[in-house]
């Protein structure tokens, strides 16, 4: 790597923006976009990252690096776009038959022209118009269509003898040309700046609304200065939460984790090239000195938690510290039960299993699973980024039984999924250590067996309330006076 690319790397910023990799003839390799320029670029030049063939191909023939940052994920993901139509980069896949990929189609031709997302392009249909592509993520370009519908309201496909509006007329998404409600140089204007944006010509629409509100204002046209103030902030808050403008309503979910959840789930889907996605499971380890030892299964099923499904595996084999040895015993007694209808959660197959590890522990366990179970690790990145960023987390996984570290660039669901599983692992463990402790301090009386100490705790719920009773009130329980004195002598002596 030379002197020149090496320091662009080091000096890349934390932002969303599009990258391009060229060769020594400034040739332009390959076009791609992130959510972090950073992570995403130097994850390339990592030896032990997987990635497709044409990358690895790529590689070797990269001299150097220009970015283009922009103010958030949907700007990247159409300058990516725009970007790819016009150079058609060699390592870019060719996407124009692909039908996993989609377009948007503006029919510029007609008084009101229509906008809407298409998949195949077939014949003449769609030259009275511009298309806009290909996004390689059904997902993104609905968000990019339901953003652009949300700010510049347009029709998928009006028709003029409709006898009143559509219901996307009363959502707002639709302004009802041919029903008096809009003017064709109105409506054209919207049409213009969807053609603007999708074009990645975005610079400058913020400072244009804000000058025509102004002029609304001074013309005391309030109504119409307070839609470009809404829809100012709308381009604003774009750049600071994208990821859940493509929700209608956000206030349906518990929480904006589990929407980020829902769409990392999603996202996975694609960037593993994984087909019918539905059960991951995560596993992590707790104990202390290798001493009560247990295993924890948290479930995800279709990007949410399923608690009815999370399992605790108590650790038999291994009393000393060893988290790759008892991880080992965990995925294999859990493997044994696919199939099985004793039991719903271990009877189901998993489709990734996730562990809290990196490298080495998936070189030990990946031997121990099926072939067709995609294993995963999350471990903590081994260098701190400049001060104010905080550690960044690794992903690993396995492919044709290696190990390689991979770019995840919504990991929500993962980071989730392990921060679950350890925190289900200790509720779990401080639970048992509080019976243990009960136990302890009951059989180590003499005269107080198993029978005895239920009996206690029964009659009296737990220790302190044995402690407030007194020696008559036990006595009523065990039915021996001596030992009654000892179990009150005893806890009170404890208390000193």
């Amino acid at each position: 790597m030379n002197k020149i690319l090496e320091n662009k790397l080091e000096s890349l910023p934390q932002v969303p923006g599009v990258y391009k990799f060229l060769d020594k003839n400034g040739k332009i390799l390959y076009i791609g976009k992130a959510l972090n320029l950073r992570s995403r670029v130097n994850s390339y030049f990592r030896n032990d990252i997987y990635d497709r063939p044409r990358i690895r191909q790529m590689m070797p023939k990269v001299e150097d690096l220009e970015i283009t940052e922009t103010d958030n994920e949907i700007e990247a993901l159409v300058l990516e776009s725009a970007l790819i139509k016009k150079h058609k980069p060699k390592y870019n896949s060719d996407l124009k038959d692909d039908k996993s990929y989609a377009w948007i189609y503006v029919s510029t031709k007609e008084d009101f022209p229509t906008v809407k997302i298409v998949r195949t392009l077939s014949g003449d249909e769609y030259k009275k118009g511009r298309l806009f592509g290909p996004y390689p993520s059904g997902l993104a370009v609905k968000r990019v269509f339901t953003y652009l519908r949300k700010l510049y309201p347009f029709c998928t496909s009006c028709d003029p003898n409709e006898e009143s509006p559509s219901l996307y007329y009363h959502l707002g998404l639709c302004p009802g040309p041919y029903h008096g409600h809009i003017s064709k140089e109105d409506y054209r204007k919207n049409i213009n700046e969807i053609v603007k944006f999708l074009s990645g010509r975005k610079k400058g629409q913020i400072n244009k609304i804000e000058k025509d509100m102004r002029q609304y204002s001074r013309e005391k046209k309030y109504e119409d200065a307070a839609k470009l103030r809404d829809r100012i902030n709308d381009l604003k808050y774009l750049g600071q939460n994208i990821e859940f403008n493509y929700l209608k309503d956000a206030s349906d979910y518990k929480s904006k984790r589990v929407i980020s959840r829902n769409l990392s789930f999603q996202e996975l889907e694609m960037e593993l090239d994984i087909e019918n996605l539905e059960r991951i499971e995560c596993y992590d380890i707790s104990n202390i000195q290798g001493k009560h030892a247990y295993g924890s299964m948290v479930v995800s099923i279709e990007g949410s938690l399923n608690r009815s499904h999370y399992r605790i595996f108590k650790i038999k084999g291994k009393d000393t510290p060893d988290d790759p040895a008892m991880l080992k015993e965990v995925l294999q007694r859990r493997i044994k039960h696919i199939g099985s209808e004793k039991d719903k959660s271990l009877g189901s197959k998993p489709d990734i299993i996730l562990i809290d590890g990196g490298k080495s522990q998936l070189g030990v366990i990946k031997k121990y699973l099926p072939k067709d179970i995609i294993l995963m690790g999350i471990s903590k990145g081994k260098h701190l980024k400049r001060a104010g960023f905080r550690k960044m987390d690794e992903f690993w996984i396995v492919r044709d039984n290696k190990v390689y570290q991979i770019d995840i660039e919504n990991p929500a669901l993962l980071v989730d999924l392990r921060d679950e599983a350890h925190r289900f692992a200790i509720t779990h463990y401080r639970k048992r250590a509080r019976k243990e402790s009960k136990r302890s301090k009951l059989e180590s009386i003499p005269g107080v067996g198993e029978k005895r100490r239920r009996e206690l705790l029964k009659e009296f719920k737990d220790i302190e309330g044995i402690k407030k009773a007194s020696v008559d009130e036990i006595n009523k329980v065990i039915n021996n006076r001596k030992v009654s004195k000892a179990v009150k002598s005893h806890l009170l002596d404890q208390d000193t």
